[in-house]
């Protein structure tokens, strides 16, 4: 189904390239070794970044390894935080980054959750003093594969207007959810509080592609559909994704860090400088039969997938899906991806006078 299903595509379409994954996974640990990051965080980095590559989000994937070398060079990211747990009890933990990023402090803060929760039934990690942690659903899946249900949210910098605004003031604050099931392939929401992420915008210009007047306003406050003119977000589904992005910031930015999004002004949070995050585990067999919820998880499967789908639509997907068929498909064929994501990190390689470069397959 993988290879056929018409979500999934395994030859490059125009200005791509097929790249293998192990090789992007060698080279942007490589890349990032090279700027005194250690072996250990290299490789956690490395695997979270190519996991989201290989399921399609090339937003929030390697193509922001140049981007994040850059900062630690600039001592805007710290390459090698001294990570702690600052206060700790039997359902929640909170970890100090130390100024690295956020996927380092959000692995560990998660693992906790997961660990508490098997003793609580429901556990809760934060994270500050962070930077970016990539894509959310990276950390909900780590639950999902312990069997327990997995929660993300981020912080983010003033980017999205709230509902009826025209200025940046709310975070566009990412959130996941992971859902184990049985026989099938666990749920996955992964989602923005605005119309789509900024990373997204940015692969938009990348491929020379418009947006529609709904996704973003200039800057003096007007529809545009031109990724180089984007200047502020707007909320998806209008109040309710603004109302979303507020409660997604009492959890990530207020609980863990004391300030909300809008207050995030001035040098000390360019760049999402002072990030934090929030992860939550549910263990779901303190709850009810673990096989018992699988199954259901099963059938809801299998009852969504199998409704009648719209005119124009091929058939209905459930969260997630599209991206368990890319990476089912992309691990054998090899990852579409930009020529200019590529170049960027072939030159970022240079810079750091690594000498392999990352080459198409074929």
């Amino acid at each position: 189904m993988a290879e056929t299903d018409p979500a999934v595509w395994t030859e490059p379409q125009d200005q791509e390239v097929l790249i293998r994954h192990e090789d992007l996974h060698a080279h942007v640990k490589a890349v990032y070794q090279s700027a005194k990051v250690s072996e250990e965080h290299a490789h956690t980095m490395a695997d979270l970044q190519v996991e989201t590559d290989v399921r399609g989000v090339h937003s929030h994937g390697t193509r922001a390894a140049p981007g994040y070398v850059r900062r630690m060079l600039n001592g805007h990211t710290n390459p090698r935080p001294e990570i702690s747990v600052t206060k700790e009890g039997g359902s929640f933990a909170i970890v100090d980054n130390d100024g690295g990023m956020g996927h380092l402090g959000g692995v560990l803060a998660m693992e906790m959750a997961i660990e508490k929760a098997a003793k609580t039934g429901v556990a809760i990690g934060t994270v500050v003093q962070s930077r970016h942690f990539g894509a959310a659903f990276n950390y909900a899946m780590m639950a999902a594969k312990h069997d327990m249900i997995g929660i993300a949210i981020s912080s983010s910098s003033p980017g999205l207007a709230p509902w009826g605004g025209a200025e940046r003031m709310l975070g566009n604050n990412p959130v996941a959810y992971a859902v184990p099931a049985g026989k099938e392939r666990p749920l996955v929401l992964d989602m923005a509080s605005g119309v789509s992420a900024w990373g997204r915008i940015g692969t938009m210009r990348l491929y020379g592609k418009k947006l529609t007047n709904d996704w973003v306003l200039d800057k003096e406050g007007k529809p545009t559909n031109d990724p180089e003119d984007a200047a502020v977000l707007l909320p998806f589904g209008g109040v309710k994704g603004s109302g979303l992005a507020i409660m997604n910031d009492v959890l990530a930015s207020v609980l863990p860090a004391g300030i909300a999004t809008p207050h995030r002004r001035g040098e000390d949070y360019d760049g999402q400088q002072r990030g934090s995050h929030y992860f939550q585990a549910i263990d779901i067999k303190q709850f009810q039969d673990l096989d018992v919820f699988k199954d259901e998880i099963d059938q809801l499967w299998k009852t969504v997938r199998d409704a009648q789908p719209r005119e124009g639509h091929h058939r209905v997907y459930l969260p997630g899906e599209i991206e368990w068929l890319k990476k089912e498909a992309w691990i054998k064929s090899g990852i579409p991806m930009h020529e200019g994501h590529v170049k960027n990190l072939n030159d970022i390689a240079e810079e750091m006078n690594i000498p392999d470069r990352l080459e198409p397959i074929g």
